[in-house]
């Protein structure tokens, strides 16, 4: 089955759009990476006492980030492909990979809210103890 029987013209643009944006997101994230990489190449240089933190730190969010920017690189390029070789097959692999992108979102997003719910838990506990 090929994909021109599958998707119109406008939700091939459609695609095409995203795939731009996903890889510019990607290479932003793998950016970023590099940069956070330099900055404690420059602490650990000049003795700072916070390095170690800021290493476990990185390395954390680091395989997060990474991980996020793969999937995105792969989405990006199997739907770039999907679309001008015309197969279903690519763009359902291209798929896979932007749900598991959302869904290491999703995670984070509620690991987020719950840390926040418990900062506010702690912050009201906080306020009428004292």
């Amino acid at each position: 089955m090929d994909i021109s029987t599958e998707l119109s013209n406008e939700s091939k643009s459609k695609l095409q759009t995203t795939v731009t944006w996903a890889r510019y997101a990607a290479l932003l994230s793998i950016i970023n990476l590099g940069l956070g990489l330099i900055q404690i190449i420059v602490g650990a240089i000049k003795n700072d006492p916070n390095v170690l933190g800021s290493v476990f730190s990185f390395i954390i969010s680091g395989v997060i980030s990474l991980v996020m920017a793969v999937n995105l690189f792969k989405f990006s390029n199997l739907t770039k492909s999907s679309i001008e070789q015309n197969e279903t097959t690519q763009l359902t692999q291209a798929l896979y990979h932007l749900k598991v992108y959302f869904s290491i979102m999703g995670v984070l997003f509620i690991i987020m809210l719950s840390l926040l719910a418990l900062g506010l838990l702690i912050f009201l506990i906080a306020l009428v103890v004292s």
